[in-house]
């Protein structure tokens, strides 16, 4: 399958699954910058699931996004140096939405996969290539996560 083809057929689910892990603002280009990445880097004759491999792109690169912006967030308030002006930086959010942010991406992801995919366990797994035992963790971590704070 050519990346034209892939690109056709999983974009629209890889964008869902990338506003989940990266948020509504974000997931295009996150979406977009996992594809380009694993086009110019990826021989894809050699890759078994490349419905998988993306969703493992998708994720790395949601997880790579937050961490460049938190260290920008940290660098902009050390510059500061308290004069940050706090109206700017309030969003009016949803409970549920931001009971999700506070979940690390990989478990935003299992979340995902498993309510909206409606996916199991071991097809998580292997959607994110990372064992079973890994995502039922990450599961039980997340709702225990957002039972306290939704409730």
């Amino acid at each position: 399958m050519t990346p034209a083809e892939m690109y056709d057929k999983y974009a629209d689910e890889l964008i869902r699954y990338a506003t989940v892990v990266a948020g509504p603002s974000s997931a295009e280009d996150v979406f977009s910058s996992a594809f380009a990445r694993c086009v110019e880097r990826v021989d894809w004759s050699e890759v078994r699931d490349p419905r998988g491999y993306l969703y493992r792109a998708v994720l790395n690169e949601a997880r790579g996004q937050r961490r460049a912006a938190q260290r920008r967030l940290r660098r902009d308030a050390m510059d500061a140096a308290g004069r940050r002006d706090e109206d700017s930086t309030t969003f009016v959010r949803s409970e549920v939405f931001e009971a999700m942010h506070r979940l690390a991406a990989r478990e935003r992801a299992v979340i995902f996969l498993t309510y909206w995919g409606d996916l199991t366990v071991g097809e998580i797994a292997h959607r994110l290539d990372t064992s079973e035992r890994t995502v039922a963790r990450d599961l039980a971590k997340a709702r225990r996560l957002l039972e306290e704070l939704l409730s």
